[in-house]
């Protein structure tokens, strides 16, 4: 009997879940050996088992687990088990890994391309829609592989976003990776495929169910180097529920931070307010955080773009000169600032936007408070205390004794 058979029959016992499998496995040391063991060495070994599991491994029927494989062959899917060289390092590491992965499409290798969750609410603003997407865009861009739940609402605009620019992504199901779950995300679905897998512990035909949910969101944790929370209406959600997960597995988590004043921001914003999870405002951090796990160094300038692309802060083809707006109105007495000094100003990096280029600008020629700023340039407070903390984020502008400087 192949090695494979006694992964699948161990996978498929009743009453015998993923925790139970691993201390099976630290007691037998394989899953042939669970399955050759006999009623009096399961009842007497260190893994202490009730009646009812002892039963079920007392049964060695293993047509079930042949039809599965015959199943897999016809459909297409691949099966990993926990021996084979391909089931990923970080979910094997974990506490409860699934025994068995079935595999459909391409599975990138994430211990080499690092995974990042993102996931969030299915009932979500337009502001996470836009968020998500954009997220899971800058994340392609980098080279950062996005993993998520292909479900409505965040799941499916991350991935969105991943696949718009050229990125892979990977969609964990609580059922079976031949049925598609919710039927809306079917043309989704098909993009997966071409870029990138569809991942589950159930194996093809198994029907998505509300109890796969909860187990299914520690695998999607499981793969990756960190979970994005994006939006979460409760700290009962799916997404929060990946969140604890990832922090049960040692794994970081970040949090997007919304209206105080809405429903879908009250689980990011609790995950904060606990310290669970930081705040994430730019898929930046995420990059400064785990670029350096990427084969190559990521570009900070892509990254940049494709978040912009996203938002409400586009770059502008058409950059302001700053330098005559500001003669100029020294010239007519509207500015308390000296001339700007003669020597060569420190070039900007090129991937700043106009709005961007003209903030670091005036706080290159002296200004060095918010309403300096707010002053000398044509735009509303609000959105130039929003330029201000991005580039401060990007390493472009510091605060010295409480005063705006260039990096």
């Amino acid at each position: 009997m192949s090695a494979r058979i006694s992964w699948i029959w161990l996978a498929e016992r009743q009453n015998i879940g993923a925790v139970t499998v691993a201390g099976l496995l630290e007691a037998f040391g394989s899953a042939d050996a669970v399955f050759a063991a006999d009623r009096r060495t399961l009842t007497t070994c260190a893994c202490v088992l009730s009646k009812r599991q002892v039963d079920a491994l007392c049964d060695k029927d293993t047509s079930r687990a042949g039809l599965i494989i015959e199943n897999c062959a016809k459909l297409g899917v691949s099966i990993l088990t926990l021996d084979d060289a391909g089931y990923p390092d970080r979910l094997r590491a974990i506490a409860d890994p699934p025994p068995v992965l079935y595999v459909r499409g391409s599975l990138p290798d994430l211990d080499v391309l690092p995974g990042i969750a993102v996931v969030g609410t299915r009932s979500c603003t337009a502001y996470g829609e836009e968020t998500a997407q954009a997220i899971g865009s800058a994340l392609a861009e980098t080279g950062f592989v996005t993993v998520s739940g292909m479900a409505k609402g965040i799941d499916g605009m991350a991935q969105r976003g991943a696949l718009r620019s050229g990125g892979l992504t990977v969609a964990v199901l609580a059922g079976g990776v031949d049925i598609c779950y919710p039927q809306s995300n079917l043309a989704l679905m098909g993009d997966i495929l071409l870029r990138g897998a569809l991942v589950s512990e159930h194996p093809p035909g198994t029907e998505h169910r509300a109890e796969f949910f909860p187990p299914r969101n520690r695998i999607i944790s499981g793969l990756t180097v960190a979970t994005v929370v994006v939006e979460a209406s409760s700290m009962r959600s799916g997404a929060i529920i990946t969140a604890h997960h990832a922090l049960e597995q040692g794994r970081d988590v970040y949090a997007v931070p919304g209206a105080l004043n809405a429903k879908q921001s009250a689980g990011c914003l609790q995950l904060i307010e606990q310290g669970e999870a930081a705040l994430l405002a730019s898929p930046a951090s995420l990059v400064r955080a785990y670029g350096g796990l990427l084969p190559r160094q990521p570009d900070q300038a892509r990254v940049r773009q494709a978040f912009l692309r996203q938002t409400g802060m586009k770059p502008q083809p058409a950059v302001k000169n700053v330098w005559d707006d500001i003669q100029k109105r020294e010239e007519r007495g509207r500015t308390r600032r000296e001339a700007p000094k003669a020597e060569t100003p420190k070039p900007l990096p090129d991937y700043l936007s106009a709005e961007e280029r003209q903030i670091a600008a005036l706080v290159q020629q002296g200004a060095s408070s918010l309403a300096e700023i707010i002053e000398r340039c044509d735009l509303a407070a609000a959105r130039v205390m929003a330029i201000i903390t991005m580039l401060e984020m990007d390493g472009v502008l510091h605060r010295e004794r409480g005063k705006l400087a260039l990096f």
